[in-house]
C-alpha cells in the first residue's frame, strides 16, 4: 500500500518529495527527512496520483501499479498449482517404490515449487 506522509494542510506549495530507499513506495513530502541517505529526492507534483505506484530510482520515473499481497499471493497459488503437477507424478512414484532416492527426488522437487513460488 502506498503511503504519501505528512502532508500539511497549507498554502505552502512543495516542490520536492522524498521516496524512501528500502521499498521505493513511501512517499513524504513535509518534514524532510532527517536520514536523507535513506530517501531518493523526488519533483513532486500534487496533481499526480502516486497510490499504488513504485518508484524506479535507475529511471527516475514512477513505475507500474504494484501488486497487493493479496494478488501476489494468488498468482502464486496458481503458479504452484501447476508446478505440483510434475511433484505429484514423483510423490506417487515414491508410494510406489519406497525407494530412499524417489523420495528425496519428490521431497527437492516440493522445495524448488515453494522456492520458485513463495508467499509474502
Amino acid at each position: 500500500m502506498m503511503n504519501i506522509n505528512n502532508i500539511p494542510q497549507s498554502e505552502e506549495v512543495f516542490y520536492k518529495a522524498y521516496v524512501d530507499k528500502a521499498t521505493c513506495r513511501n512517499v513524504q513530502v513535509w518534514p524532510v527527512p532527517e536520514d536523507l541517505d535513506n530517501w531518493h529526492e523526488v519533483d513532486f507534483d500534487e496533481s499526480f496520483d502516486y497510490s499504488g505506484k513504485t518508484y524506479d530510482p535507475a529511471a527516475c520515473e514512477w513505475g507500474a501499479t504494484v501488486e497487493s499481497d493479496e494478488a501476489y499471493n494468488e498468482r502464486m497459488l496458481d503458479e504452484r498449482r501447476e508446478a505440483y503437477i510434475e511433484s505429484d507424478k514423483l510423490f506417487m512414484e515414491w508410494q510406489y517404490d519406497q525407494t530412499p532416492e524417489s523420495k528425496a527426488a519428490w521431497v527437492e522437487a516440493v522445495a524448488k515449487v515453494k522456492r520458485d513460488f513463495p508467499f509474502k
